[in-house]
């Protein structure tokens, strides 16, 4: 069965043939046949064949309006403008009168971007129909579109003298009035549409979102005020006026309004998960205000405490405890979100690189292993087990997590990180063939990964091979990274290595200097001294390491 929309389409398109003879050829009924199937595979959407029928159905008839705008119709809904607009613009020519033919074909210039010639067709069609709603709108929008801001708000007049107070009218004549940068006529619209929708939250909020770039924040906060009063659970309303509140700096307010809004039993828990990523980016776009850090943090317990069972609440309150350096906190709230949320590959993520950071690295190996059945092929949490396991002197694991990490999909620059600590790994394992490979991938993957320059810098110094590639990564790093103690003495090392005892001196001191470097470095500092044949400064660089590490017990017989 035909729908009734198509049925009242299909007689208008078979107009063209209401004054044909009665009496008509073979080639005459076949061209018909081949319009009304044409017609048909238009309105099942079968384009292609739709063309070809009406194509033929126009070559063997003399021209006919309802043809070209059928064919019109049909390029124009496969994006193909230029036939659109050859024939939408016969169809005009034959039948000038029809509204909807120089309707479409305005349509068909406006889509092409051919602003003046959609205009030129409106206005025509206006002077024959100068009341119809849909002409003027389009031609408002046009001239919007093309700047006429002016033209397009007198038009939009006459809509609103056919149609009384139109809220549609209004939106489009605020917009018009800021692009011309007239804020008092751009608000007097606003304040048109609140009266005649004084219900319609949107329209409250566009307003006083309006009063507050205006500078009227005191207008904004009873326009605010007001769209609670028609809905004190309305989210966005909240936001805005307890936005207004901070800015203000009146903690108490703000609070106030947000802590009831989050421990409401009524809201369910995704509701109340805008409100917290709010105060979540407000801190995070002024990190140094204390009261806000405050307050974030008690509105992100108040809400894991008002939704016990939602597991987003407490990845995200994690998050946040982890962004303000509560590991503890942050780590308590991780767990939690791993139990409600399985599935939620950022809450582990997360908690494995706090557990990092916190160098507990038996507990990211046991949550890592969890969290590995949970998310499986997850580049990163791989990669955190590999890190735990290698830092925890078990490179073995580490070489089959961080291959694992490997194959599993990934960006390039995280690739990059991936095949560098396995290079590391496999150096660790005096693995030195695999471990060359795969620093080389790394900084494929990456051209501007200096860490894994620096450790594969540093992994041929060691071993003294290919000492002037290991002196072109070590620079290179130190370009990337100019002040890293690490990287300092990794050149200072390879210059060492490479018997330029002056340079190495320089750079191992400045290493130094940063106040960052380990043992290991004021260890090199000394093997320096004595290259250079300073025994005395040699003892003092090795006493100091030892100091600084007990165990490093070999510089006993160095001193």
């Amino acid at each position: 069965m035909i729908k009734p929309i198509q049925i009242l389409l299909l007689t208008l398109l078979l107009a063209p043939f209401s004054g044909l003879a009665q009496v008509q050829t073979v080639e005459e009924r076949e061209a018909k046949t081949a319009y009304i199937e044409g017609l048909e595979a238009f309105v099942n959407e079968e384009y292609d064949r739709a063309t070809t029928l009406l194509l033929e159905a126009y070559e063997a008839l003399s021209p006919q309006s309802g043809i070209s705008f059928a064919l019109a119709d049909v390029y124009f809904l496969q994006d193909d403008l230029p036939n659109a607009a050859l024939f939408g613009k016969e169809a005009v020519e034959l039948e000038p009168a029809n509204k909807w033919y120089r309707f479409r074909l305005a349509e068909i210039y406006r889509s092409a971007g051919q602003n003046q010639a959609t205009l030129e067709q409106l206005n025509e069609l206006l002077e024959i129909h100068p009341t119809d709603y849909d002409a003027l709108f389009m031609l408002a929008d046009t001239q919007s579109d093309y700047g006429e801001y002016l033209s397009s708000n007198s038009t939009l007049d006459k809509i609103e003298l056919l149609t009384g107070p139109n809220p549609i009218v209004l939106i489009r004549k605020f917009q018009n009035f800021e692009s011309l940068g007239i804020a008092d006529s751009a608000l007097s619209q606003l304040e048109q549409l609140r009266l005649i929708e004084p219900d319609n939250l949107n329209t409250l909020n566009l307003l006083a979102d309006y009063y507050k770039r205006q500078g009227k924040s005191n207008h904004a906060k009873d326009v605010l005020k007001d769209a609670l009063s028609r809905n004190a659970r309305d989210p966005e309303s909240l936001i805005n006026l307890s936005g207004i509140y901070i800015d203000e700096q009146k903690w108490d307010s703000a609070g106030t309004l947000l802590g009831d809004f989050i421990t409401d039993p009524i809201i369910d828990a995704e509701q109340k998960l805008s409100i917290a990523q709010f105060m979540y980016a407000r801190q995070q776009d002024d990190p140094r205000n204390i009261q806000l850090e405050v307050e974030t943090a008690r509105l992100l317990e108040l809400y894991t405490d008002s939704a016990p069972e939602y597991g987003p609440a407490f990845t995200l309150a994690g998050q946040y405890f982890s962004v303000i350096g509560d590991n503890e906190k942050a780590l308590e709230k991780l767990e939690q979100a791993n139990k409600l949320l399985p599935q939620d590959d950022i809450a582990w993520r997360q908690r494995m690189q706090l557990l990092l950071q916190d160098q507990r690295y038996e507990e990211v190996i046991s949550v890592g292993l969890e969290a590995d059945t949970k998310v499986p092929e997850d580049a990163f949490i791989q990669f955190f087990l590999g890190t735990a396991y290698l830092l925890d002197d078990n490179s073995t694991e580490a070489v089959t997590w961080l291959e694992r990490a490997s194959r599993s999909p990934a960006r390039r620059p995280f690739k990059s990180v991936i095949y560098g600590t396995l290079g590391d790994a496999y150096a660790d394992q005096e693995k030195f063939e695999d471990a060359d490979r795969v620093y080389e991938l790394a900084l494929r993957y990456d051209p501007q990964n200096h860490n894994a320059m620096n450790n594969y810098a540093y992994s041929l110094s060691v071993r003294e091979s290919n000492l002037e590639r290991a002196k072109e990564l070590a620079l290179r790093a130190i370009e990337l990274a100019p002040e890293n103690a690490a990287y300092l003495d990794t050149v200072g090392w390879v210059y060492f290595k490479l018997g330029d005892y002056d340079r190495a001196r320089r750079f191992i001191r400045a290493s130094i200097d940063t106040g960052e470097a380990s043992a290991e470095v004021l260890e090199h500092l000394g093997d320096v001294y004595e290259a250079l044949g300073n025994l005395d400064e040699a003892k003092k660089w090795w006493k100091q390491a030892l100091e600084l590490d007990a165990t490093r017990t070999h510089l006993n017989e160095k001193i």
